[in-house]
């Protein structure tokens, strides 16, 4: 045979291997291919009809017709996928989830089921398995903004680490280019930034969030955090009172009203009232917080621990006007609603707060119960602040040791605790064991050295030893701290006397006279 002819005889082989891979292989894409074109009418219509009322938020009707449509062709996907969103829209989670995973059987490059399920696992609080769904999504569409902004946003409000947070801004600034109106994106990398501390970038977002949508109270509620991340209550407290007036409860299980709004207003406005110098709007602030804690009470009644923490705030409140039988009235509801078995955050500050009040109303036995069992109750046996109160009662009724001990309990919880250390010279004072009482005094000057009244304490201290020109020299360094009271040139004339300074002493005598008459007029 020529090589011609054996040329041709290959070539005609070649070619009917060829033609017989090709037969099989659109034998094998026909049935594919025929179950996109050939499903039955009575699916593809309940489909499209259940896609319409899905539309139009009819999620029971949409429902019935992607159930039709399921029942005409089991291996619809799409049908699954519009099953499960209906499911979702009513807040059948659970199931949702399952009719995703049936999707998914059918159609596992379905990224809108991954992200769905996704979606379901988030609300059920399942975070790895969101997490899990939302990157098989990413990786079926990885510019899909939806997918991109539940990553951001399961990044950012469930890890809150910087490196997290990082990795949330970049998922989120994808977000936002392929969908400038996701209001939720901006919220999510608002909080992101102020995470990082980069406040101003993240309050710019949270502006743009409200902006976009001005009725989801969260915008306001998490700008209010930004500022409270800076300490600023004021703006925390206006944003607040937004979120209060925006919100709406969308599920079933959402309580009447912005409950956690109420509580982080009241929060903001103890800590107005306490830095706040002007009488009038210190105690207007306090009676915004007793009015928002009425509001929970009146919501809430009966229920833990939403009315036990808002009596807690009330009783601060009513403590800091000096309406101190009212606050003994909130703290006891506050410490009696906690259900037997249960804690409460809250605890140990309400029997403190208490004690305290009973203090103030001439109880120190009453007040001293109070403490000693605060100190016994969750943190409090860490809390500096207890055993404080606990020295001072004693102090109160002239238990000067009691005291002292008390005061050192104090100090070995928080030995740069200047109070503590001032209360315990005092003590020390009052037994004539002057010595000691400057060793507690300089060891508050050591605390804050910008105070004072710590100096002023180690002269008078020196004073009642006659050591005179020790005293004049601590009275001179209290008087050349800020805002130095009538009390320290007086001591300071009287030093001078002892040291024959009379002119000098007559000098600073004038200033005491003159310190004490601004601060009447002050008064």
């Amino acid at each position: 045979m020529s090589r011609l002819k054996q040329f041709a005889w290959l070539a005609c082989g070649v070619a009917a291997v060829v033609l017989s891979q090709a037969s099989v292989r659109a034998q094998e894409a026909a049935p594919a291919e025929a179950g996109q074109l050939m499903r039955p009418q009575a699916a593809l219509t309940a489909q499209a009809e259940g896609v319409r009322l899905l539309g139009e938020k009819k999620y029971k009707e949409a429902l019935t017709q992607f159930n039709l449509a399921i029942a005409a062709d089991n291996t619809f996907p799409e049908a699954w996928l519009g099953k499960a969103d209906a499911q979702m829209a009513q807040e059948d989670y659970q199931s949702a989830a399952g009719s995703y995973t049936q999707a998914i059987d059918r159609d596992p490059n379905l990224a809108a089921a991954f992200n769905g399920r996704g979606e379901c696992m988030l609300e059920l609080q399942m975070l790895d398995a969101a997490s899990t769904d939302f990157n098989y999504a990413l990786e079926k569409s990885p510019s899909d903004p939806k997918i991109l902004s539940n990553i951001g946003h399961i990044l950012v409000n469930y890890s809150r680490d910087a490196a997290s947070a990082t990795t949330a801004i970049r998922r989120l600034d994808d977000a936002i280019a392929g969908n400038p109106e996701d209001a939720r994106a901006y919220r999510d990398r608002g909080y992101a930034h102020a995470l990082l501390r980069e406040f101003d970038k993240g309050e710019a977002d949270l502006k743009k969030a409200a902006e976009i949508d001005p009725a989801d109270h969260e915008n306001f509620a998490v700008l209010a955090n930004v500022y409270l991340f800076q300490d600023d209550y004021a703006r925390a407290g206006d944003a607040l009172s937004k979120a209060i007036a925006a919100y709406k409860p969308e599920k079933g299980t959402d309580p009447e009203i912005f409950v956690a709004g109420y509580t982080l207003r009241a929060d903001a406005c103890l800590k107005l009232a306490e830095k706040e110098k002007d009488a009038a709007k210190a105690e207007a602030y306090l009676k915004s917080v007793i009015a928002d804690a009425d509001t929970i009470i009146s919501k809430f009644e009966g229920r833990f621990p939403e009315e036990g923490r808002a009596y807690f705030r009330k009783g601060r409140a009513q403590r800091m006007l000096k309406q101190y039988s009212d606050a003994v009235n909130s703290f006891t509801r506050a410490v009696s609603d906690i259900p037997p078995g249960q804690e409460a955050e809250y605890i140990a500050d309400a029997l403190m707060y208490r004690g305290i009040c009973w203090y103030y109303m001439g109880e120190p036995d009453l007040a001293r119960g109070d403490f000693e069992q605060a100190s016994s109750t969750g943190s409090g046996y860490q809390d500096p602040r207890i055993f404080l109160w606990i020295g001072f009662t004693h102090h109160q009724q002239g238990n000067h040791r009691d005291a002292i001990n008390s005061y050192g309990e104090a100090l070995a919880k928080n030995p740069g605790y200047a109070i503590a250390h001032v209360n315990k010279g005092r003590a020390y004072m009052d037994l004539k064991e002057y010595e000691r009482a400057r060793e507690c005094f300089n060891d508050a000057v050591r605390s804050e050295p910008d105070v004072g009244e710590n100096y002023y304490n180690v002269g008078f201290a020196y004073l009642q030893e006659k050591k005179y020109q020790k005293a004049a020299d601590f009275f001179r360094l209290a008087l050349l701290k800020d805002n130095p009271q009538p009390k320290m040139f007086s001591k300071m004339a009287e030093a001078c006397r002892e040291l024959g300074k009379n002119d000098l002493a007559e000098e600073y005598q004038r200033k005491a006279d003159e310190a004490n008459g601004k601060q009447a007029a002050s008064n």
